[in-house]
């Protein structure tokens, strides 16, 4: 059998116990001051933590006028001459010679070809002979009508003085009414000359017609630049034989493009077309010049969305005076739509869930859920600003009815995790921002 026998601890086991004992009596006394040194709740947090509800520290905002600046970056466009025009010959001829090339520039009406038309020629001259031939009837017609009113002036004469004479009984009747229709027979006459001299100036103004026509046609004989510009194509050569254009138009005699300045069309997205207005500045990134940007102008817009994708045909207006930018060039565009000293809010003050927005506004010492109508959304900075357009509040303290009114920059919005509040939450301010 074994025998046991009590041994006393060592000296190093027993200075760990009173070691234990000493940390766990300073605990004890740190738990004593620890209560009675706790600060004083305040009446919100109490009645939070009577009624169960968290007191979060919120930060606030005033609303704030700014400008709200939304970009709206649309790629894989091409620059567009302001204008283009395919020149076309508007009567049948012969190319007696051409003056511009590709390439080159020119000024409004001036002569790029020349078209040769004999037969126009001719035509012209037989027009001018008609006219001076109708100037000769005319005149002609014209000294008839002088020599029947020296007719019925002799012809009065002799009338009125036989009238007299047959009051003394001495001539017949039959001498008196011969003298009389001789008379009358010249007032037919002279009125016959008037008539021939309007036929002979109608006639007049006829072969004048006739000529003005031709001359007008042959002023097509010389194709003329309809506004100062550059030749991009050339499609005819000396002694070509060309024709009117067909209904299906077929090749053009030149084509010309206005270069100073030059467009740039691009289709906006519908939720984003709403914030466009003219004057917008745009900023074009050319594929073939990557360090250089131009600025240039939005200065219209279709008005009307295309109903198949829900676009907006917009165009931006760009100065070209160096020509630099060629028609055809890809780019990118950036419309920077601005809209100014609008009341603005930091986007995070903004909540939104399904078709409902709203922030929080802090009143005596609650954060109150108050429903807001937006403007536009700002994207220009890292730090988003959001455009707020009217507040819903309520009519009394106590009452139901609710209406919408304008943000006066005296709101306090809780800014930091409004989606975390609850409507009518006691809250505590931590600071107050800008």
């Amino acid at each position: 059998m074994r025998s046991l026998y009590w041994q006393p601890a060592s000296t190093e086991a027993r200075r760990e116990h009173l070691l234990l004992i000493a940390v766990s009596a300073g605990m004890a006394l740190f738990g004593l001051t620890s209560g009675c040194n706790r600060p004083t709740p305040s009446p919100q947090e109490r009645s939070a933590q009577a009624s169960g509800i968290e007191t979060p520290a919120v930060k606030i905002v005033k609303p704030e006028k700014k400008n709200v600046r939304r970009l709206i970056e649309r790629p894989g466009y091409n620059i567009e001459a302001f204008e283009r025009t395919p020149l076309y010959a508007k009567i049948p001829g012969y190319v007696l010679k051409w003056n511009f090339d590709i390439g080159d520039s020119v000024k409004k009406d001036e002569i790029l070809a020349e078209l040769y038309i004999p037969e126009m020629d001719v035509e012209l001259k037989q027009k001018e002979a008609s006219v001076r031939q109708a100037t000769s009837e005319s005149k002609q017609a014209e000294s008839a009508v002088l020599r029947w009113q020296a007719e019925l002036e002799r012809a009065k004469a002799q009338y009125e003085r036989l009238t007299r004479v047959d009051r003394s009984g001495v001539l017949d009747k039959e001498q008196v009414s011969e003298t009389r229709l001789g008379f009358e027979a010249a007032q037919a006459a002279v009125a016959k000359a008037q008539a021939d001299v309007d036929v002979a100036m109608a006639r007049l103004d006829v072969a004048k017609a006739d000529r003005d026509h031709v001359q007008t046609l042959l002023q097509y004989t010389k194709v003329r630049a309809p506004y100062d510009g550059v030749i991009t194509r050339r499609n005819v050569n000396t002694w070509d034989f060309v024709q009117p254009a067909s209904a299906s138009k077929g090749d053009s005699l030149f084509v010309i493009e206005k270069m100073k300045p030059v467009r740039v069309f691009i289709n906006i997205q519908e939720l984003e077309a709403v914030w466009l207005r003219d004057g917008d500045v745009a900023l074009i990134r050319v594929q073939s010049f990557p360090r250089q940007q131009f600025k240039g102008t939005v200065t219209r817009t279709a008005k009307s969305l295309n109903p198949q994708n829900r676009t907006l045909r917009t165009e931006i207006d760009l100065p070209n005076a160096d020509g630099k930018l060629l028609p055809g060039m890809f780019v990118t565009a950036t419309i920077i739509a601005e809209h100014k000293d609008v009341w603005a809010l930091p986007a995070t003050a903004v909540v939104t869930k399904g078709d409902q927005t709203f922030c929080y506004r802090v009143e005596n010492g609650k954060a109150i859920r108050t429903p807001i109508h937006l403007g536009m959304r700002g994207n220009e900075t890292e730090n988003e600003i959001v455009e707020v357009v009217k507040k819903q509040t309520k009519a009394g303290s106590t009452g139901n009815e609710v209406y919408w009114e304008r943000f006066s920059g005296e709101e306090e919005i809780v800014v930091t995790n409004p989606a975390t509040l609850n409507d009518g939450q006691p809250v505590t301010l931590a600071s107050h921002t800008k």
